[in-house]
């Protein structure tokens, strides 16, 4: 799974420091270059950025409860004195990393997945176990560090780079590709504290299972890439249901001491936001809405559009334009044409520069080239005043005679919206629903009509077949339509 840790913490690499340490799970001295007072301070700066990056779910319930677990977990780790730290982050795919010094985060989408406490037990213990083994720290000191690029387009431009939040904020995000080596010992950990803490063990395999039934599916929207660098789930599955009977054999175990827990999972689930969130952006046809921040925008047709906490992206079909929409950071005040002078100092000077009206709105345009390998690359820029801030709108090519109308238009097509089906809309949510005498997924599904949802999907969500009857009275979960 991805671990993130912040690039500005990992430069005194650099200052040769080394020591030698006995690692917490094995025991065995290994040479380090990170203390464990580092290893937290680490945890502890990037904290806040991995909170912006992904934002945090609204829910405080839902995160007192998965604190809650964690803390059971913890306590039979083998660094239970580290101030540990649980947070569920609002994203929608499949996931849960974790990043030095006890903070682990679990993703909306990972939850909605799980079946009991049981596989969410196991989950967090897997990322538990990636930080009393001290992965990263050992990845670190294997220097297997690769950078993220700042945001499509700011690999080839520079002065791209000097534009987007992304470059000030996300930009320093390193991503970690722990061995498989490295993932077994987790899952090893992840099944040996969810049965020291009396969860059922076994019911960490049923995990692996869905995720074997998500990468079948190809689903790239809901699960992560991170599978590439992972065992494979049948591995996984055979692996820690082996372990699972181990533990249960080592600790004398039996089915009345073993917690699974479903129905207070389902519970405690109840209600989350189920996929992406159209209050933080959403396209129809090639028009970008934006609910809360009230801005609509139309990106060429048939470029690709991708949304992020921190940025919009279009892409063009061959790659070779790239649109970039973010909110300035500027003090209160700040005009369109005082942000391009402060960029000015900052090393990009516009070639060429337009004050206009956009929409009512005061607005500047400027036009900036900038040398990248394989040649020149230009820069098309829009800085807009819109509800006390300045929307940015970047793009990028190497053929602006070709691209820049495309640019120029999507720039001037930047507007608030009044429509109130937009200003109003609302995220599709899980919820727990009590099976009726007769029902099946889908006969649910036709009722529910929400066009994201098909039966199969409730029947990955739930772990059954279609067309299976339903005992009445079980607890499913269903995505009630919220758009």
């Amino acid at each position: 799974m991805k671990k993130l840790i912040l690039f500005a913490f990992i430069l005194w690499v650099s200052s040769g420091l080394t020591g030698c340490a006995r690692n917490p799970v094995t025991g065995k001295r290994q040479v380090v270059l990170v203390s464990e007072n580092q290893e937290i301070a680490m945890g502890r700066e990037s904290d806040p950025q991995v909170r912006e990056e992904y934002g945090v779910a609204e829910n405080p319930p839902l995160q007192n409860y998965v604190d809650g677990m964690g803390r059971k977990l913890v306590r039979v780790s083998h660094r239970p004195n580290l101030a540990w730290h649980f947070t569920v982050v609002d994203s929608p795919v499949v996931n849960a990393f974790a990043i030095p010094g006890g903070y682990v985060y679990l993703t909306r989408g990972i939850l909605a997945y799980l079946g009991n406490e049981a596989e969410l037990a196991g989950v967090m213990s897997h990322e538990i176990g990636h930080v009393t083994a001290r992965h990263s720290v050992r990845q670190i000191t294997r220097q297997e560090l690769a950078e993220i690029g700042l945001g499509v387009g700011s690999v080839l431009s520079p002065t791209f780079g000097q534009f987007g939040n992304l470059a000030e904020s996300g930009a320093g995000v390193l991503f970690l590709r722990f061995s498989r080596d490295d993932e077994r010992e987790a899952d090893r950990l992840g099944v040996e504290y969810a049965a020291r803490a009396a969860f059922d063990p076994r019911q960490v395999s049923n995990f692996f299972d869905l995720l074997g039934r998500l990468s079948a599916a190809n689903d790239r929207q809901t699960i992560p890439g991170w599978l590439s660098t992972h065992p494979d789930p049948p591995q996984r599955v055979e692996a820690t249901r082996m372990l699972a009977e181990h533990w249960i054999s080592m600790l004398g175990l039996t089915e009345e001491r073993m917690v699974v827990n479903r129905e207070p999972f389902l519970k405690a689930i109840d209600g989350i936001v189920f996929g992406n969130n159209p209050r933080e952006g959403f396209t129809e046809a090639s028009r970008f809405y934006h609910p809360e921040l009230q801005f609509q925008i139309d990106f060429p047709a048939k470029w690709r559009v991708d949304n992020t906490r921190a940025a919009v992206f279009a892409i063009e079909p061959e790659r070779n334009a790239q649109l970039q929409l973010t909110v300035a950071r500027v003090q209160p005040g700040t005009g369109a044409e005082d942000y391009i002078r402060g960029l000015a100092a900052r090393g990009s000077t516009p070639q060429d520069v337009q004050s206009v009206r956009i929409h009512g709105y005061n607005a500047v345009l400027a036009t900036y080239v900038t040398q990248a390998q394989g040649g020149a690359v230009a820069v098309r820029a829009g800085f807009i005043e819109y509800r006390n801030q300045i929307f940015q709108i970047i793009g990028i090519t190497r053929d602006l005679r070709r691209y820049g109308g495309q640019i120029d238009e999507t720039i001037r097509s930047f507007d608030n919206v009044t429509d109130e089906r937009i200003l109003r809309v609302q995220p599709d949510r899980l919820r727990i629903y009590t099976a009726e005498e007769g029902d099946t997924l889908v006969a649910i599904a036709k009722r529910l009509a929400n066009p994201r949802v098909t039966a199969d999907d409730l029947a990955v969500l739930n772990r059954a077949a279609t067309e299976q009857p339903i005992t009445a009275g079980r607890f499913l979960k269903i995505v009630e339509k919220g758009y």
